[in-house]
Parts: structure tokens; C-alpha cells; sequence
């Protein structure tokens, strides 16, 4: 069930991406900050000016704002009243955001895989107790934690602090 809805989100973003025309490195780059993201996802509820969003997004240094909108230039525009605005772009963008903050699941899967790992030992030293079947039970689950681990956090790096 969470494939079928990973994958239909991730058609979505796909599509999204098309509509919008994105380019993948100038996104990635204007969306690298997390700065960028809270300001994404405030101009997302509304317009704001650059003195309101300095204060919406908590930024004390007019520069330090005004070098992370510089980046974020593909994803916003200014409207007729010189405030700021997520373009196609920037819907986009933040899509793609809240897709994959809603893709905890890698944490919680490594989790009950964890879980799994140790039922899966106990179960085996009480059925087969110490036997050579518990031993390619252990071996091989071992392995097999071993390659999620390297996986989740290595490859994807994945954390099991919230963020």
C-alpha cells in the first residue's frame, strides 16, 4: 500500500516537474537550504513583502534573506506590489518537499525490520536452541540487517532523528 502511494506521488511530482519544466540542479540548489524551504513554505500561504517575510522566516540580516532569495530566483517572482510569490516552479518545488517529508516511512520500515530481526532470533534460539539452524537463522538475518543498514543509512541517507 505505501509503494502504490509513493508511486503514485511520485507520478505526480514527475508531471508537476514536466508542467513546471524543471530543471533538477537549479531546484535542488534553491531548495538546499532549510532556510528556503521555510520561505517556500510561507510564501505558499501567502504573499508577503521582503520586510514581513524577513519576519515570517525569522531572519535577523536583511543580506543573509536577500542571498537566500537570490538563489531561490526560478522558484519565486515579485507581483505588482513588489511581494514575493511561488511561481510554477516553486509549486513544484514544494510539492516535492512535502512528498518526501511525508516519506518517513524509510525510518520507520528500518524499524521494523529491526524488530523483525530480533522475533525472528528469539523465535529461532527457542525452536532449534543453539543448533546449526538457529546459527544460519542468525547468520543469515544478520546479513540481511546488515544490507538494509548499509542501505538506509549509508545510500540514503536516511536518520532515525526527526527533523
Amino acid at each position: 500500500m505505501i509503494e502504490i502511494y509513493f508511486q503514485s506521488g511520485y507520478q505526480n511530482l514527475i508531471d508537476m516537474a514536466e508542467k513546471a519544466s524543471l530543471d533538477s540542479d537549479e531546484v535542488f540548489e534553491a531548495i538546499s537550504h532549510p532556510l528556503r524551504i521555510r520561505i517556500l513554505k510561507k510564501l505558499a500561504k501567502n504573499r508577503l513583502g521582503f520586510s514581513e517575510l524577513k519576519r515570517a522566516v525569522n531572519v535577523e540580516s536583511s543580506g543573509a534573506l536577500d542571498f537566500h532569495l537570490k538563489k531561490m530566483q526560478s522558484l519565486i517572482e515579485t507581483d505588482s506590489d513588489g511581494r514575493y510569490v511561488l511561481n510554477a516552479k516553486g509549486s513544484a518545488a514544494l510539492e516535492a518537499i512535502r512528498v518526501i517529508e511525508q516519506h518517513g516511512w524509510q525510518r520507520r520500515s528500518f524499524l521494523l525490520n529491526l524488530l523483525v530481526y530480533i522475533l525472528l532470533n528469539i523465535w529461532a534460539l527457542a525452536a532449534f536452541y543453539f543448533s546449526a539452524y538457529s546459527l544460519i537463522v542468525f547468520a543469515t538475518s544478520t546479513l540481511w540487517i546488515a544490507f538494509y543498514s548499509y542501505w538506509i543509512f549509508i545510500r540514503r541517507r536516511v536518520s532515525l532523528r526527526q527533523k
